[in-house]
């Protein structure tokens, strides 16, 4: 498996530094940028609107992070001391709100995204995704996003040819526990290669998530390229190196054709960013 989760374009230094923002269902995720050239990335829980303003009127200085427990690669020095663009793309509205009244910001929307074909109901963080590895990696490409929801989204020359949703690995762990009630409540920790067959209640919730999840995602790919035999294969998300792993290692072929980033919704803003700056 290829890990490429620092890929960045050469870039002249830049005194341009901007922030990313991809708001998701659990967490913030943060990136930072000098002009084109990638910072690296930390993330947050979501945050209460005094933080955000807090955050705001500190410009986004290194020490105003460590009350949420967050560690940004941000220069310190006089050049960075002003308040930089936010560039946001979300699918949690109250998080989005706490930023309306930043003079800096820059809403993504999907329709602001540079992909053709994309519906309207089509959330931004599959645009993003999707348009992050195709710039990235080349098209035509298959991004699987492994998430609270797990997603599937595929395009080739910079349009949308269609994908799938169903819920995530903690996702389906939680409803067995939810609408089961002798089923126990497990957290991802214990999801290290569980037992295929499985002696515990416990192992065998692991095991029947686990493995029925990659013998779903691993037809999808295999119907992927039975149509575009050198089409890219990149797995994002907070669950995707847990994913990626359990497919390369129950199929070693694969490790030469999967790809592991967790920063494709950042390449994509960049994209947004470069495409939307003189128009904004």
């Amino acid at each position: 498996m290829s890990y490429l989760s620092q890929i960045s374009p050469a870039a002249p230094p830049s005194s341009t530094l901007w922030l990313a923002l991809v708001v998701g269902n659990s967490r913030l995720h943060w990136g930072a940028f000098e002009s084109d050239r990638w910072l690296g990335d930390w993330h947050t829980a979501h945050l209460s609107l005094k933080q955000a303003k807090d955050l705001q009127a500190s410009g986004f200085l290194t020490a105003s992070w460590q009350p949420l427990g967050g560690f940004p690669p941000l220069p310190e020095h006089d050049d960075y001391h002003h308040h930089p663009e936010l560039w946001i793309a979300s699918v949690v509205d109250a998080q989005t709100d706490l930023w309306q009244n930043y003079a800096h910001l820059r809403l993504v929307k999907t329709a602001q995204v540079p992909l053709a074909g994309a519906y309207t109901t089509l959330g931004v963080d599959r645009a993003l995704t999707l348009l992050g590895a195709g710039v990235t990696y080349g098209w035509p490409v298959l991004v699987v996003d492994c998430g609270t929801a797990l997603t599937l989204t595929a395009g080739n020359d910079q349009a949308l040819l269609g994908g799938a949703i169903l819920p995530g690995l903690s996702s389906q762990l939680r409803a067995l526990h939810d609408y089961t009630d002798s089923l126990p409540p497990l957290s991802l920790a214990a999801m290290q290669s569980p037992n295929r067959w499985a002696m515990t209640t416990a192992e065998a919730m692991l095991s029947g998530v686990f493995y029925t999840l990659l013998a779903g995602i691993r037809d999808f790919m295999a119907d992927w390229w039975r149509q575009f035999p050198a089409g890219q294969v990149v797995f994002t998300g907070g669950d995707g190196e847990i994913i990626a792993t359990g497919l390369t290692a129950s199929e070693r072929t694969l490790t030469e054709r999967v790809h592991l980033d967790p920063n494709l919704m950042f390449w994509g803003l960049r994209v947004c960013r470069q495409r939307l700056s003189t128009d904004l």
